[in-house]
């Protein structure tokens, strides 16, 4: 259970939000995070040849998020249980966490 999808353009829909800046193969900016897509966007990308988006899934609730949360947090606190090196943990854990969840 993700907080954001990746989807083949052809499956992307109008009002889709994208979940971070979308660059072209150069680095620059063809759209930022957050925008709201439009078919004219859609469009657009179609014909800088971009195949894929990462979107906010909108199908998913807070209280499934806040449930996979949980879920995840109790799945790699038995996972790291034997961790020694405690810094190393505290480093890597909120990674995968973020990662995981996609936040």
């Amino acid at each position: 259970m993700n907080r954001f999808i990746e989807l083949d353009l052809d499956d992307v829909r109008v009002g889709m939000t994208l979940s971070d800046t979308l660059l072209d193969a150069h680095g620059g900016v063809l759209l930022p995070g957050g925008t709201v897509l439009t078919d004219s966007n859609i469009t657009s990308l179609r014909r800088r040849g971009i195949d894929a988006v990462i979107v906010v899934n909108d199908d998913i609730s807070e209280a499934d998020l806040a449930i996979e949360r949980e879920r995840l947090q109790q799945r790699l606190d038995r996972l790291f249980r034997n961790s020694v090196d405690g810094a190393a943990r505290d480093l890597l854990l909120p990674q995968i966490i973020r990662f995981r969840l996609g936040t």
